[in-house]
């Protein structure tokens, strides 16, 4: 009876324990990921705050045309009398000009101020320039959301492609292990040679290296791949997608370089920041030419005071003085710093258009590129997709001859090795295709999380 209860524990806990094996592995497809990175990536994070940030400057920048208005208040003790200066006839002596102490040794003060802009047209100037930024760091919130998502993405595929390869170089190392029997057997019974039983343990021991290897990088990958996303889960990734997703439509859909450079200009983010750039560099031209403008504001205050020997601050008299008037600023000269500043700012506007026609040039050589290597990958994938062919009847045929004793094993293991290297090949060609087409989109501006 203790025996069975004790089976039944044991049981019980391997079974908890798989689950808890098989619940830290977290199930992911590529479209999870981007949905995942657009929350959790921290640059994408940042860059939103930037967008938060570029909103306050411009509501900042809009307060220069709304009222200021400020008090003050404050007091002062005199050990000595304030003195003034009078002719000696006011006070009845006969120096030319005498010092008179006057006022009580506590003063009060206390103002308020206002300063109400009228016609401000550098802070209109700077009021479009500010919006411009904003609409800048919107653009270049997308711009890294596509960058973001061509490296999920990229990471993502190569992830797919090693974990493919690593299923291929297993069966391939199980296979050779098998092959390492036959050897060693055939060798024992003097029906082989020495050197194919040490060509296949050589063969089991590249593979062996191989396999750790790739699981290692896969590890790392996936480490990799969840700090894009802003996974903090411990536990290892284990993607759902299939490499081949979609390979067809891949294959089919072909651009020309100035087709794809229309797309391009009409979506991509940094060729609208870089415009926009140019736009704000305008504005700024204009707000400091503008600073040769006169400026008009309406100004402001209330006053009150009292001054006394005593603390007694109810039996104070509280004088009241006000104004309201206008304030008129006319520029002269300021040693010819404006126009200093003018310069600076239609060269800093003549860079950024040359950068803007740098960038063109730049997108069409990318575009241009990508194209040209995407077309040659599809005729790459025909080839290994019939190479794979060839290679799997090869070793069929291959295969009947050893069974049937009319082949030997070296020919069967290297027909093992061209097919392994054949689906390889293949493999290589579809993650190459599908990163070309992933580039391709995020060169069109097409790609985004």
């Amino acid at each position: 009876m203790k025996t069975n209860i004790l089976h039944i524990v044991t049981a019980l806990l391997l079974l908890s324990s798989a689950n808890t094996v098989h619940a830290q592995k977290k199930k992911l497809a590529l479209t999870d990921a981007l949905e995942m990175a657009k929350q959790g990536n921290k640059a994408l994070q940042i860059q939103i705050l930037e967008e938060i940030n570029a909103k306050e400057k411009t509501r900042e920048t809009k307060g220069g045309l709304l009222p200021s208005i400020s008090a003050n208040a404050g007091f002062s003790h005199y050990f000595d009398r304030q003195v003034i200066f009078l002719p000696g006839s006011f006070v009845g002596t006969d120096k030319p000009v005498q010092d008179f102490a006057v006022g009580g040794r506590n003063t009060y003060n206390a103002f308020v101020s206002l300063y109400q802009p009228i016609f401000a047209p550098v802070t209109h100037q700077l009021i479009k320039a500010s919006k411009i930024n904003q609409k800048i760091q919107d653009e270049k919130t997308a711009d890294l959301k596509s960058r973001v998502a061509l490296q999920v993405s990229s990471r993502h595929l190569n992830m797919l492609m090693m974990n493919r390869q690593l299923g291929l170089l297993e069966q391939s190392h199980q296979r050779n292990i098998k092959a390492l029997q036959d050897s060693k057997s055939l060798f024992a019974q003097g029906r082989g040679l020495k050197s194919d039983t040490l060509r296949s343990f050589i063969a089991v021991a590249n593979l062996k290296s191989s396999v750790s290897y790739l699981k290692n990088n896969i590890e790392v990958s996936g480490l990799e791949l969840k700090r894009l996303i802003g996974l903090e889960d411990s536990g290892d990734i284990e993607l759902t997608d299939d490499l081949e997703y979609n390979i067809k439509a891949s294959q089919s859909e072909f651009y020309q370089v100035d087709e794809a450079l229309i797309i391009a200009d009409k979506n991509r983010k940094d060729l609208n920041i870089q415009k926009l750039t140019i736009e704000i560099e305008q504005k700024k031209l204009k707000a400091v030419q503008a600073g040769l403008l006169p400026q008009l504001a309406l100004i402001g205050q209330y006053q009150i005071q009292a001054q006394a020997d005593d603390m007694e601050i109810n039996e104070y008299a509280w004088p009241r003085t006000s104004f309201l008037g206008l304030q008129l600023s006319v520029p002269i000269f300021n040693g010819n710093r404006t126009q200093s500043q003018i310069n600076q700012a239609k060269i800093k506007t003549q860079q950024e258009q040359i950068g803007l026609n740098d960038l063109k040039d730049e997108v069409k050589t990318e575009l241009a590129t990508i194209i040209s290597k995407w077309k040659e990958a599809v005729t790459q994938l025909d080839i290994q997709e019939t190479t794979v062919k060839s290679a799997e009847l090869n070793y069929r045929m291959i295969d009947d001859r050893f069974r049937n004793s009319l082949g030997s094993r070296l020919e069967l293991t290297d027909a093992e090795l061209a097919l392994t290297q054949a689906k390889i090949n293949y493999l290589n060609a579809v993650y190459n295709l599908r990163m070309l087409h992933v580039a391709l989109q995020q060169a069109l501006g097409l790609l985004s999380l």
